[in-house]
């Protein structure tokens, strides 16, 4: 540790004189020595305390009020020296238990350290590689500093989580991607699952703010909507006190901006992003991907006032290879004389694959964000806030197919028997179908705070108003198919072969030739059109109080009061005359061009293009199929919620001495807390089941329904911090948590749907449905050794009550089903138990503690282990089941280099399989029985991701070039069954390769 640098008086001037303090801006250590030199008085300070601080003017009447003025703005703290001295240094890291929730950091943070152009992120209570830290002379474990996340090319916040331990990148999610599999083909990271749990057990907050929850079918959130803007802060909290653990169990999120009176928010940054994408130019299409940044901060001369402003815009060209499956084109190859399969044989491989579609997607993505912070210092105890936000991200996203399909009904099959007595099923007609449609996305986000901070030294106050809308919506998604059941039938029936992973048709010449020109294609589906809006607006406020009564106690009460207001609908139309009879694809006039071939050596055939605006004009000329009122209504609700919480945390803080010598704060520190949060909820409003357009019949009440559900729970908290000495730090707590069901969960869906023997399939509401609640148990330990050099390891417990799991929307399970003539009742029921367990290790190491020559290098390591055992109580599943979204182990690796002027990283990730889906309830027109169970579980097979990155630095300027999957590795693979490869769905995203130049002025 360097010696404490004193600031001496080199004249004396009376203590307290009465002259005003007046000091321009400058080096931080410079406006310490002015302000010794004037008033006479003794400053200590450690020089790597202050090195590259800058102090804001000061104009004051006291010593005291000048030093508050610089020490608060740099984060340190005065203290009082025998002999009437003062020493500067880094304010202390509360305790675990103490440390400021991200509501508070949102309305009066501590400055952060002066960093370049790089996003920080926090991992609170886990393991932090602090080898990647900017800077080593303050004591932040668990901040994983800025420059390890923008050195490496990560688009959006989701994919920037996927580096820490115990949380996964997902490209797309059964909880709320609209377009499921064709979401995935965008190749970009939109959600996270945290420590096995998927985005609906994890709160986000942006700016203290929970983000309002505009998916349709999910209290998750997409966090591909916000880039990884260079301005903003992440901060993970998977360890929860009563202040966090409301309604999430998984752990939470918070997104910040820069506050108006940090450091580095002031002057002007500029960041500039130009990049390729290596799949859209293998294809021939645009390949270009651009963006700007710019941020601006300015406080007044006499450090009252601040402001601080960005905005970013990018737009981003992107094309995918997907290989897909048609629903219900499956089979088993061979079963029983029940149809079932056959004994002894894996389901998942014994399924007959009677469907292959070869697609490729194109498109881009549009994304603007824009922020805005005043901040007023009303008094040396008093500062007011006022903040608002806006993102907006614009997805248009064009999806062709070329398939043959070969199992659309009972005809499409044959069975014959075997010599032992079973039956074989072959697929023994099947058509080559053109397909053709959109799955655009718009999703806004807008958020607006004014919050007051009030600081008496011994109490704290804050409260804050806030403002929220979120709104997701898929805009005229349309449709349109070539073929029938003459022209494209081919000679025979599905054949497949494995090729490099991807099933293969085997086909006979005429067939092959038949397949290879859609343009052939007569006008099958005259074209459809589908509008779909989901929206949360929210209004509400928040409040705490902090006292220290005594010395070495504290408590805090705080509450919080919301309003959300939901809604839901949709709108599909359906075209008669688009295209006259037997128009081909060819003479539609909708083709503007090809892309292929699809996959060189697997698919080699190009697929036509279609325009979007030559489809809507054309559908705009058509005549519009009858609507019913169920087309006017359904999967429509309109629902407000109600959330009121409060709590109550008391710390003890034992031992310890704040007033040691440097470096020696807080050693010997044991903190005990203990919390109780109190969470009441109610949800009420309308929805819409169709079925009967509105008419109730057989006992359901179909058109609009009431809903009303109530939900209240008392969460109590322990945690433990204990810091034996510098190098030692141990973390225990036991916490309750919960996760209300969403909106979706509680209509049902409101949906109705008709099966291929006739019956009509209708989801119940069920407003009895209870939230799920979580008993979780965290323990840890971590090390820091001499130059960086850090270990951690933690292990954690999740045990979930009422497990409401998500099998796709559906709803199926778990559930009561009732059958009642033809209409076959699906009502969710609250699920069964989840236990989840885990494990946690981290390293970093600087190895020039192995070798001097190696002084430049680092490598770091983390990997999360996973286990898990659901009890889903459902017949159709093993008595046994994993959570989804929870792989047994996940592997970071990063080796770093930087010398100051250049800088190169490599970073690896291996994610293990994961359950996406359980089995159960796969449709099948083969005459068999019914497909399902857990061998036929949709699982997310092993993935891998390299990404490279090298930089040069010229003071506050940096140049960056980064390839993101640099080993072109698959994007998404998926499936049935966790060894076989009989069903996949396989998604290629390619390289892309990125420039990016920043700047601080």
């Amino acid at each position: 540790m360097p010696a404490p640098v004193p600031a001496m008086a080199a004249t004396a001037q009376p203590v307290g004189a009465p002259t005003p303090i007046v000091l321009p801006a400058m080096p931080l250590g410079q406006a310490l020595l002015a302000l010794a030199r004037q008033t006479g008085r003794n400053i200590l300070f450690a020089a790597a305390d202050v090195a590259g601080a800058q102090a804001p003017p000061v104009r004051a009447a006291t010593f005291e009020q000048a030093l508050s003025i610089l020490a608060r703005s740099n984060g340190l703290v005065a203290k009082r020296l025998a002999g009437g001295a003062v020493r500067l240094a880094p304010r202390r890291r509360p305790p675990a238990s103490l440390r400021a929730a991200p509501r508070r950091q949102a309305v009066a943070p501590l400055p952060p350290p002066m960093i370049e152009d790089r996003t920080a992120i926090v991992v609170e209570a886990s393991l932090a590689a602090r080898a990647w830290r900017d800077g080593a002379a303050e004591d932040t474990p668990d901040a994983l500093a800025s420059a390890q996340i923008r050195r490496l090319p990560d688009r959006t916040i989701a994919e920037a989580l996927g580096r820490l331990p115990g949380i996964i990148t997902l490209a797309t999610s059964l909880e709320g991607a609209m377009g499921r599999v064709d979401h995935a083909g965008r190749a970009t990271g939109d959600f996270v699952a945290m420590r096995g749990l998927p985005g609906a057990y994890v709160e986000t907050r942006i700016d203290g703010i929970e983000i309002p929850q505009s998916l349709p079918y999910s209290r998750g959130t997409q966090l591909g909507l916000m880039a990884l803007a260079p301005d903003l802060g992440l901060q993970v909290h998977r360890v929860l006190d009563a202040r966090l653990a409301g309604e999430a169990i998984a752990g939470t999120l918070d997104i910040d901006h820069l506050a108006p009176f940090a450091p580095r928010a002031q002057g002007l940054r500029l960041g500039l992003t130009a990049g390729a994408d290596d799949q859209a130019w293998r294809f021939g299409q645009n390949a270009g991907t651009w963006g700007a940044n710019a941020g601006f901060g300015w406080q007044s001369p006499d450090g009252r006032l601040a402001l601080v402003a960005s905005a970013a815009l990018s737009r981003r060209h992107f094309a995918s290879v997907e290989q897909t499956y048609q629903s219900g084109n499956l089979a088993y190859a061979l079963t029983d004389a029940q149809g079932n399969s056959a004994p002894g044989l894996d389901p998942a491989a014994n399924l007959l694959l009677a469907s292959v579609n070869a697609q490729v997607t194109r498109g881009t993505a549009h994304e603007e964000t824009a922020f805005l912070s005043l901040g007023w210092r009303a008094s040396d105890r008093l500062t007011l806030t006022a903040s608002a936000m806006w993102a907006s991200r614009a997805i248009a996203q064009d999806v062709y197919q070329v398939s043959v399909q070969g199992g659309r009904a009972a005809g499409f099959f044959a069975q014959t028997a075997t010599a032992d007595g079973l039956l074989r099923t072959q697929s023994i007609r099947a058509d080559a179908h053109y397909w053709f449609e959109t799955n655009p996305e718009r999703d806004r986000l807008g958020m607006a705070q004014a919050a007051l901070a009030w600081d008496a030294g011994a109490t704290k106050a804050q409260a804050r108003v806030f403002a929220a809308l979120g709104r997701t919506d898929r805009p005229d998604h349309i449709e349109i198919s070539f073929w029938d059941a003459d022209t494209t039938r081919l000679s025979g029936g599905v054949n497949v072969a494995d090729v490099r992973g991807f099933p293969v048709l085997k086909l006979a010449p005429a067939d092959a030739a038949l397949v290879a020109n859609p343009l052939a294609f007569p006008v099958h589906n005259q074209g459809e059109r589908e509008s779909e809006t989901s929206q949360d607006h929210r209004l509400g406020g928040d409040w705490r109080v902090q006292a220290s009564p005594a010395p070495g106690w504290q408590a805090e009460i705080g509450g919080l009061a919301l309003r959300s207001w939901r809604s839901r609908e949709t709108a599909h139309f359906l075209y008669a005359d688009t295209l006259p009879a037997g128009t081909t694809l060819g003479n539609s006039g909708l083709v503007d061009g090809q892309i292929g071939p699809v996959l060189r050596g697997v698919y080699d055939y190009a697929i036509p293009t279609i325009a979007d605006a030559a489809l809507l004009r054309a559908i705009g000329r058509a005549s519009v199929q009858p609507r019913t009122i169920d087309d006017s209504n359904a999967n429509a609700y309109a629902l407000h919620e109600d959330r009121l919480a409060a709590y109550a945390m008391v710390t003890r803080h034992l031992g310890g001495d704040d007033d040691a010598g440097e470096g020696d704060a807080g050693e010997g520190a044991l903190d005990l807390s203990l919390g109780l949060r109190g969470e009441w909820s109610g949800v009420s409003g309308r929805y819409w089941l169709a079925g009967n357009d509105g008419v109730p019949a057989d006992g359901v009440a179909y058109g609009w329904n009431h809903l009303s559900a109530h939900y209240a729970a008392l969460l109590p908290s322990v945690t433990l911090h204990w810091r034996p000495d510098r190098q030692w730090t141990f973390d225990a707590a036991l916490w309750t948590s919960l996760t209300r069901p969403s909106p979706y969960q509680l209509t049902g869906g409101g949906s109705a749907t008709r099966d291929s023997q006739g019956v009509t399939e209708i989801q119940l509401s069920n407003p009895d449905l209870k939230s799920v609640r979580g008993t979780n148990a965290d323990l840890s330990v971590a090390w820091q050794g001499p130059g960086g050099l850090h270990l951690a390891l933690g292990g954690f417990a999740k045990h979930l009550a009422r497990y409401l799991n998500d099998t796709g929307n559906d709803l199926n399970n778990p559930a009561s089903v009732m059958e009642y003539r033809a209409i076959r009742l699906i009502r969710p029921e609250n699920g069964g138990t989840a236990t989840i367990l885990g494990l946690e290790a981290s390293m970093a190491v600087p190895l020039d503690l192995v070798a001097g020559v190696l002084r430049h290098l680092a490598v770091a390591a983390d990997l999360t282990l996973l286990h898990s055992a659901v009890h889903l109580n459902n017949p159709a599943l093993d008595r046994v089941e994993r959570t989804q979204y929870a792989p047994a182990s996940n592997l970071l690796l990063r080796l770093h280099y930087d010398d100051g002027r250049w800088s190169a990283d490599a970073a690896c990730r291996l994610t293990g399989a994961y359950i996406q889906e359980y089995g159960i309830d796969v449709p099948t027109f083969a005459g068999t029985a019914p497909l399902s169970g857990s061998a036929l579980d949709t699982w997310v097979r092993p993935s891998r991701q390299v990404d490279l990155a090298m930089a040069r630095h010229w003071g506050r300027q940096t140049l960056r070039l980064a390839l993101r999957n640099a080993l072109d590795d698959t994007a998404y693979r998926a499936t049935i069954g966790r060894y076989s490869d009989a069903v996949p769905q396989t998604i290629l995203g390619g390289r892309q390769l990125l420039l990016t130049w920043s700047a601080g002025f």
